[in-house]
This record gives structure tokens, C-alpha cells and sequence, in this order.
């Protein structure tokens, strides 16, 4: 097959979503199919909060094409010529038009990125047997329309966040438009349902885990001065609805009882996320952005992974730190709570810092329950977000969605 995957981010820029779309990519063709990715947006979001929903159009980084190993990436990214012409979509960062009228706003700012972007997307489905979006707005939307023109299916992952984004007026119709919308979870395609996507379009396939092939914790720990140390780690954005500042707060009442644990953080490296820990405690320990090695050697040497987040469907990271047998404390995001204690692999925690102790706590007194739940994780992980078992089931997917839309192909993907 050809596969055109569509995602908002991709590499250089990194996140949960951006490393799902580069494992199926390179998965996928791994397995001999051909695979493009196509982006919007390549660098973190540095705009003002006001005009930040303007960084993945109008003001998004120029960007080049690029190969990511076997993978050909292509950029969306405007020239000079493409912001005059989308220019309308500035209204969306006017403040009170912005608040009586978003919905509205963001469906007319469509049609100028659409007019600038459509034309190239056509040209590149009009080569593609699929196109999977791995995202919403503007870019996904585009997409979609240009894989109606060209006649084949086009699959969509939403990663819709209930009642923060994703869930709009105009990203539902999208979403019914779909030949196939994709939840991560039963909870998420649930919510789908609930938003009016027919049940006989949805299908609830995972995401998986970034991992490396071999870790040193304990190298870890003697680079850090932590051998015999307990120690919670953090990996995540500084973001509040991460809960990054829960787990801070929550060390006051851990140290009352637990003076030797250590809470190590990592994250972007931000100079706001530095002031945060700007004459902190020596017991709190961040790490600013660090390589995928060290990352997955911290995750593998923790005693306890805590990231309480109030957004998120399924945190990779997660994913990740349950490969490695560590326990989770995590958030009370819509379908958090079924996947961490439902699966017996942690606790889901509110963001006051008092819950958030009193899990860390009980996992740090009890070394058996850790061990137990730890394992429950890493157990979930093998049978269901191992990234063959992810991978194929989108492969299925997409043979089945060919062969109905073009009968005649079914016996040449089957081979």
C-alpha cells in the first residue's frame, strides 16, 4: 500500500503524538508498504497565549522537506506569499471576536488555508491508496477534503481532549465525514459516540511506547548521586494540566514522613520551567531536556513514575514507564482512571498535592506493591501497545478500508 500519513507536529518537534506517527511510519514500512508523512509544524510554540492558536497556520516556522531514514516528510509551512493569502485566519486571535465567536471564526479561517494547501495535498493523495490523519484543524481537514477528490479512505485519529479541544462543532462534522475515526481507548471511543460518530466507523486501536533496547538505571543512579536513594521521577511539559505543579506541592507532605525521597524532573527545559526550580529544595532535582537514552535509563532506575495529568487519553510515557515494570501514578483525565487502576498498574490521583502524596506514599512503603503493580503494567503493554501489535491492527484496517472502497485491489493487499 501507499500510505500518506498527516499529522499537525513532527520531528524535530517532540511529543506523544509525533512518535506514534514516526513508529507506524517507519513500522509500516518495515512491513513494504510505501509511506509519506505530511506536517505542519516542526518547532515548539513560542507565540503569546493570545495568538498561539496561529502557530500551526499562519504563523507556523518555515519548514523543509526532509527524510527521516526511509521516511519522505514534507512540509506544510508558508512562504511569504501563502501568510498574505491566509491572512484571514488573524481574526481568530482577536479577543472578542475570539470569545462570541470562535466556532465560526475557525471554519472561515479554513477557507484561506485551504485555498493555499489544497492544491499540493491533492497532488500527493492523487499517488496515496489511504490517507490517516493523525490530527484535527486545518491541516487534517484539508486532507480529508483532498482524499475525497482522489476517491480513496481516509482514516482519522483525533486525540480528542473532552471539553479542552477536539470536540468542536466543526471538528465533529470531520469527523463524521471519515470512512474510519480512531479512539485510543474504549473510554475515548466512547466519548466518540457520544459526539454523534457512528458506531460502525470507529475502531479503538492504541499508541505504543518509544522505547530503547537496552537502559542502565544504574548508571543513572551514580551519575545522579541516587544509588540507594528512592526516587519518583517526572517526564512531561511543565504544563498545569500535566500536573507537574501537583507533584511539586505534593513534596512537602512526602518529605514529613519520606526525607530521603528524591523527585527528579524532565522536561523541554524551558526558561520558565527553569524558574520553577530556581532555589528549590537540593531533594528536587531538574534535569531540563536530556537524551532518549538517559530518558528511558530514569524511567527504568525510578521507584515511581507520577505525572497526574488532567489531559491526556493515552500518555506514551506511561506506556513507557510500565515497559520498564514501574508503577504509575497518573492523572483523572477522562479515561485515565480505567486505564491506570483498571488495569491494576498504578494509581489515578486528583492534582491536589495531597493525593498525590498519599499515592506516592503507599507505593514507596510497600516495595511488594510495586513490584505487583509494576508488573500488571508491563504485562498490559506486551499483549496490547507492543508497536507490532498496534501497527498491524492499522495495517488490517487500512487493507479492509482499500478493498471495499476499490474491490478490485483486495487481492493484491492481501498478498
Amino acid at each position: 500500500m501507499n500510505i500518506l500519513l498527516v499529522t499537525q507536529n513532527y520531528l524535530p518537534f517532540i511529543g506523544g503524538v509525533e512518535m506514534h506517527a514516526r513508529q507506524v511510519a517507519h513500522k509500516l514500512i518495515e512491513g513494504g508498504n510505501q509511506v509519506s508523512v505530511i506536517a505542519s509544524n516542526f518547532a515548539p510554540n513560542k507565540l503569546p497565549k493570545r495568538s498561539a492558536m496561529l502557530h500551526g497556520s499562519l504563523l507556523a516556522p518555515s519548514f523543509d522537506d526532509y527524510t527521516d531514514g526511509p521516511v519522505p516528510v514534507y512540509a506544510l509551512t508558508p512562504r511569504s506569499m501563502d501568510r498574505l493569502k491566509m491572512l484571514p485566519i488573524a481574526l481568530r486571535a482577536t479577543p472578542k471576536l475570539q470569545r462570541y465567536a470562535y466556532h465560526p471564526l475557525h471554519k472561515m479561517g479554513y477557507r484561506s488555508y485551504r485555498s493555499v494547501y489544497l492544491p499540493r495535498l491533492r497532488t500527493m493523495a492523487a499517488k496515496a491508496d489511504i490517507i490517516h490523519v493523525l490530527a484535527h484543524d486545518y491541516i487534517g481537514w484539508t486532507a480529508q477534503q483532498a482524499a475525497r477528490e482522489n476517491g480513496i479512505p481516509c482514516v482519522v485519529t483525533p486525540f480528542v481532549h473532552p471539553n479542552q479541544w477536539g470536540d468542536g462543532p466543526n471538528d465533529v462534522a470531520y469527523y463524521k465525514r471519515a470512512d474510519a475515526v480512531i479512539g485510543l481507548v474504549e473510554t475515548d471511543t466512547e466519548y466518540l459516540h457520544s459526539l454523534g460518530v457512528p458506531a460502525e466507523k470507529t475502531h479503538t486501536i492504541g499508541v505504543s511506547p518509544d522505547t530503547l533496547p537496552t537502559v542502565d538505571p544504574q548508571g543513572f543512579r551514580k551519575k545522579y548521586e541516587l544509588e540507594g536513594v528512592p526516587f519518583v521521577l517526572y517526564v512531561g511539559r511543565m504544563m498545569a494540566q500535566k500536573g507537574a505543579s501537583a507533584l511539586v506541592a505534593a513534596t512537602a507532605r512526602l518529605w514529613e514522613t519520606r526525607p530521603d525521597v528524591q523527585v527528579i524532573f524532565i522536561g523541554p527545559g524551558s526558561d520558565e520551567e527553569t524558574a520553577i526550580f530556581r532555589n528549590a529544595d537540593p531533594r528536587l532535582k531538574y534535569l531540563g531536556k536530556v537524551s532518549a537514552q538517559e530518558k528511558a535509563d530514569a524511567l527504568a532506575a525510578c521507584d515511581v513514575f507520577c505525572m497526574p495529568s488532567m489531559s491526556e487519553i493515552l500518555p506514551t510515557v506511561y506506556l513507557e514507564a510500565w515497559t520498564y515494570g514501574r508503577p504509575v501514578v497518573g492523572g483523572r483525565a477522562h479515561g485515565l482512571p480505567e486505564l491506570v487502576e483498571g488495569n491494576k498498574a498504578g494509581f489515578a490521583v486528583s492534582q491536589d498535592g495531597n493525593d498525590v502524596a498519599a499515592a506516592l506514599l503507599r507505593l514507596l512503603n510497600d516495595s511488594e506493591l510495586r513490584e505487583r503493580l509494576g508488573a500488571a503494567g508491563k504485562n498490559l503493554v506486551a499483549e496490547k501497545y507492543a508497536v507490532d501489535a498496534v501497527t498491524g491492527q492499522l495495517e488490517a484496517l487500512y487493507k479492509n478500508l482499500v478493498a471495499v472502497r476499490h474491490p478490485n485491489k483486495r487481492t493484491a493487499l492481501s498478498g
